[in-house]
């Protein structure tokens, strides 16, 4: 007979710590992959060529463009197992009661960020003119009501030259396209619940096909991941009794896709590597992390992880004016330098966002706990 993965409560401890534990690391992932220095404006001047620093290019790609390209779609698996987690049935009652959890775990905190967000850019706008701003977008000031309404969905439609279709506060398509999902949650439990494994083999090749097609609120990796961490939740199937035995043949499979997607870059298939390498990263980094925490090497902080969303929340902005203050202050002219920085910059943030964190935690708990979804 086959191994029984389904989920048991003796199994519970262990996935929710693995579940904990992933947050602050993955978050930790997003911010290096937003630490981008290939698009710095100063004064309206490009600041900086990759062709130049062929060492430091190679570094960031690995890293920021390979290794933890694993976040995002790991972020989407646990949302839809979270969501759809001892959930028996799925009545309109029980619907209704999770948008309404919705509105404050994700749209309240939505909202308020991407206000944050745009307030920020209208004082930058307003007193920082031509030192670090790019002075290349919309100035808030002449915004209509209409390009106000669409800061909070598609920020291209204000400035067309963005060819992202992201909010102001760019990291938020992710909870943007989240909340597509909640609301259309039926349709991910009838599809799942109906046809089980094969949903999730259609909804997989839809995104192996185009996995970068995304439209505002709407995109191949997000449907996929989400109905995948479904499928464990609806069947009640326990994703570290499965992935974490995988773990010595993973590890291997791993490194060499990482090796193939950074040799071939550039080929007409690339894109495949590209998600072989992001599934057999997501096994690895699960099956990893469930190791060491049940060997008790490893184990949440909860500080870490409670404080994960309010970095996801606040770094974007911070992370740009930091990489354009310290690009401004050092003029880095060597490929030991742009490491540095690339160490530095979102180190500086990160830091910088758990003490932020723990200050308004301390000052101001119950403001803390809206702003960041009730975490």
């Amino acid at each position: 007979m086959g191994k029984d993965y389904h989920l048991k409560q003796t199994d519970a401890s262990l996935l929710s710590k693995t579940i904990d534990f992933l947050r602050f690391p993955l978050i930790v992932g997003v911010v290096f992959i937003h630490t981008d220095f290939s698009h710095i404006v100063l004064a309206g001047a490009k600041q900086f060529s990759l062709v130049n620093f062929p060492i430091f290019t190679r570094v960031f790609f690995l890293f920021s463009k390979i290794i933890f390209e694993v976040c995002v779609p790991l972020f989407f698996f646990i949302s839809g197992f979270l969501f759809f987690y001892r959930t028996e049935g799925f009545s309109a009652q029980i619907y209704l009661k999770k948008l309404k959890n919705r509105v404050r775990s994700l749209l309240i905190p939505y909202i308020f960020w991407n206000l944050v967000v745009l307030l920020f850019l209208f004082i930058a706008q307003t007193f920082l003119r031509g030192s670090l701003v790019s002075g290349v977008n919309k100035p808030i000031v002449s915004y209509s009501v209409l390009d106000w309404i669409w800061s909070f969905w598609d920020t291209s439609k204000v400035n067309p030259h963005l060819k992202k279709t992201l909010p102001v506060n760019s990291p938020f398509w992710f909870i943007r396209d989240l909340m597509v999902l909640v609301v259309f949650s039926p349709v991910v439990y009838l599809m799942v619940k109906k046809l089980g494994v094969y949903a999730l083999a259609f909804l997989g090749l839809i995104w192996l096909y185009a996995p970068y097609f995304y439209l505002p609120g709407l995109s191949t990796v997000s449907l996929f991941f989400f109905a995948t961490g479904a499928y464990f939740s609806i069947y009640k199937k326990d994703f570290i009794l499965l992935l974490k035995p995988l773990l010595p043949w993973d590890a291997g499979i791993f490194i060499l896709l990482i090796a193939a997607e950074f040799y071939f870059f550039g080929k007409s298939w690339w894109s495949y590597l590209y998600c072989a390498n992001v599934l057999a990263g997501m096994v690895f980094v699960i099956a990893l992390s469930a190791h060491f925490i049940q060997k008790g090497r490893w184990r949440p902080n909860s500080f870490l992880a409670d404080g994960s969303f309010f970095i996801f929340a606040y770094h974007r902005l911070p992370l740009v004016f930091v990489i354009k203050f310290l690009f401004h202050l050092i003029r880095p002219q060597s490929e030991a330098a742009l490491l540095f920085l690339y160490i530095a910059c979102p180190t500086v943030v990160i830091v910088l966002g758990l003490l932020g964190y723990r200050l308004l935690k301390d000052m101001l708990p119950r403001f803390t706990a809206i702003i960041c979804g009730g975490r």
